[in-house]
């Protein structure tokens, strides 16, 4: 086998001019590389920066889901500074403050914020809490949901002249008890084919009706609550059968519900005796 020849002097200096050539060309495309990068990043944060990507009044804030709650109260909830950067919006942070504290009630059951880009803005998806009755805390009237939890007026739209077919029952007494005892009361009452007006539970004794039918006193709340109800919807002709009007029924005892028994008034009683005493 041959020997290589070895390179000559001119060989060796174009291959190191070529090497130096290769190390500039790499140079000058790593800095445009990074040039380019840094103008298309610059431009990226000046135009995020602009007005169009900023919320900057609530308007841009759609709420979905609002039946009972105000839209603009939950606008009002979120804190937010306008103008703010879209790219600032923190959804976890703003889902917590709608969703309140044990100590300040929030009428929302669950909350869902996303960030929008096209148009800018951010949606707020939520369930409420269903108000069924109306009760007093302190000095407020404020209404109370099914799980037995006062929920404050403010957050609920303007009742007055709305459509909406806002709850007639009022419960008196409602601080006496706990939410856990009412849930387990307003969960009866759902069954009752009997309009009822009023819940009396204002002392230890028991509970009372205020019905269609008259006053019904079911006493102290218990397991029999399911039947107490159903034999109530089975009173709904009561009037057919005893010949009274609800002004002279005193009261409808059903702490026996499987025995209920009917109290009159004493004119009312007085008059059906009448007849008997003339005979």
């Amino acid at each position: 086998m041959l020997p290589l020849a070895s390179p000559t002097r001119e060989q060796l200096l174009q291959r190191r001019r070529l090497l130096r050539q290769q190390r500039r060309n790499r140079f000058w495309q790593g800095s445009w590389r990074l040039a380019s990068s840094m103008g298309v990043l610059t431009l990226l944060v000046l135009g995020l920066q602009q007005p169009y990507w900023q919320i900057r009044r609530p308007e841009q804030i759609q709420v979905k889901g609002s039946y009972w709650v105000d839209p603009d109260w939950i606008r009002r909830q979120l804190p937010l500074t306008y103008p703010v950067n879209i790219w600032q919006v923190q959804p976890a942070v703003l889902e917590r403050a709608l969703l309140g504290s044990p100590a300040r009630p929030s009428p929302l059951k669950s909350v869902q914020v996303q960030r929008q880009l096209l148009p800018v803005g951010v949606i707020v998806q939520v369930r409420e809490r269903q108000p069924v009755a109306r009760a007093r805390q302190g000095d407020q009237t404020g209404w109370v949901d099914r799980q037995g939890h006062w929920l404050p007026p403010d957050p609920f739209r303007h009742h007055s002249g709305s459509s909406l077919s806002w709850p007639e029952l009022e419960l008196l007494g409602w601080e006496n008890h706990t939410p856990e005892q009412w849930a387990l009361l307003l969960e009866a009452l759902q069954q009752s084919e009997i309009r009822i007006e009023t819940v009396d539970w204002q002392s230890g004794e028991g509970i009372t009706l205020h019905t269609e039918l008259g006053n019904v006193y079911l006493g102290p709340i218990s397991d029999r609550l399911p039947l107490q109800i159903q034999t109530l919807n089975q009173m709904r002709d009561l009037r057919r059968y005893c010949e009274c009007t609800p002004d002279e029924i005193l009261q409808i005892d059903l702490t026996s519900p499987s025995v209920p028994t009917l109290q009159l008034t004493p004119a009312a009683t007085q008059k059906r005796w009448k007849p008997l005493e003339q005979r």
